[in-house]
């Protein structure tokens, strides 16, 4: 009986010790997974909080281009209020001119690093992401 036992206890520790190396080796894969679906959420919330200020700038800049006191930079405003996740400068936001029966264009780019520091984990990731997002009016509604 205490023969069995003593088997019993190496078969355990034995086990112990596999499943050590199996979580040594699954681990590494499940972190990057999980700092990819962080990653990539923060960046679809960036993008879609640009493509709502790219689309409110090219509003703003269709209905009032006409208008006496019409700046470009109070448009690039609109789209810098509108997409606070993003942390837009002005200088990020960049319109087309615009003219009757033609379309306001504005277009949004961004340079952000990286949250989580996965590119240090996955080496041939770049260390920004480049995130963009158009937004299309017709001028003069």
């Amino acid at each position: 009986m205490k023969r069995l036992g003593k088997h019993c206890s190496t078969r355990r520790s034995k086990e112990i010790g596999a499943v050590a190396v199996e979580f040594a080796l699954i681990l590494p894969i499940f972190l990057a997974l999980i700092l990819g679906i962080v990653e990539y959420g923060r960046a679809f919330s960036i993008q879609v909080s640009m493509a709502e200020g790219a689309r409110e700038a090219a509003r703003y800049s269709a209905i009032h281009y006409s208008d006496t006191g019409y700046a470009k930079s109070t448009a690039q405003q609109k789209a810098v209020d509108a997409a606070p996740i993003a942390n837009l400068k002005l200088t990020d936001v960049d319109i087309s001119a615009c003219a009757p029966n033609e379309d306001s264009i504005v277009t949004i780019s961004v340079a952000t690093k990286y949250l989580t520091g996965l590119p240090t984990l996955v080496p041939f990731l770049p260390d920004i992401m480049n995130i963009s997002a158009k937004g299309v009016m017709r001028c003069g509604g």
